[in-house]
């Protein structure tokens, strides 16, 4: 699947992410607070000042490949030539062309897959790091109360 876009005269494709385009778009969006639950406009906003190196990674000039870009020149490039209504629909498009979503489901099976098969046979219940309660009638110190109820009054 493959999204075009006519911006300051030269075609732009947004295709799925191919690794290389994820580790850059993560390093754009370090530290950014995404909202749980956001539309285009949501994440735009929430993404600010960085969204055009996010596009300068999403976009590729046709017959280009995500690797050859200079991403630093082209986000400077979009910054001024990029419409908000084009903005919106690489937004729109970019989870179309990458369900995050159905990604999330998938690696949070192979998750607990890995957890189950790393969970030794027959062991059915985790051992706990903290200590060994112990109970009060054990060993008192000086500051311990007696447990007589006094009346403030």
């Amino acid at each position: 699947m493959a999204f075009t876009y006519k911006i300051d005269g030269t075609i732009f494709v947004q295709m799925p992410l191919v690794l290389g385009q994820l580790r850059q778009l993560l390093a754009v969006l370090k530290n950014v607070e995404i909202p749980a639950v956001a539309d285009a406009l949501g994440l735009i906003q929430a993404v600010g000042d960085r969204l055009p190196e996010a596009l300068a990674v999403v976009l590729t000039e046709r017959g280009q490949s995500p690797r050859d870009k200079d991403l630093a020149a082209l986000a400077d490039r979009l910054a001024f030539s990029v419409t908000p209504e084009t903005t919106l629909q690489v937004v729109e498009d970019f989870f179309d062309c990458n369900p995050v979503s159905s990604l999330l489901e998938r690696l949070a099976g192979v998750m607990a897959n890995a957890t189950r098969n790393l969970a030794p046979i027959g062991s059915t219940t985790l051992s706990s790091s903290s200590p060994q309660e112990t109970s009060p009638g054990e060993t008192r110190s000086s500051g311990d109360a007696d447990g007589t109820n006094v009346n403030p009054g």
